[in-house]
């Protein structure tokens, strides 16, 4: 059986990451964070986004 991932909505998602929910949503409109869609709702995973905030760690100390 496979694993389901933990979906977020978009103010779970920015309580998650430390952020204010328009700079999400504006992230989202601007494609700098991996989200999916099904119809006009805007989804994240926490999977996810760990993966996005490890690779975002990286680059940064990569210079």
């Amino acid at each position: 059986m496979m694993n389901a991932k933990t979906r977020l909505l978009p103010h779970e998602a920015a309580k998650f990451l430390g952020c204010k929910y328009d700079k999400l949503l504006q992230m989202v409109r601007l494609g700098q964070i991996p989200h999916y869609r099904i119809g006009r709702r805007v989804l994240f995973t926490r999977e996810t986004l760990s993966e996005w905030i490890e690779n975002q760690e990286q680059r940064s100390t990569n210079g």
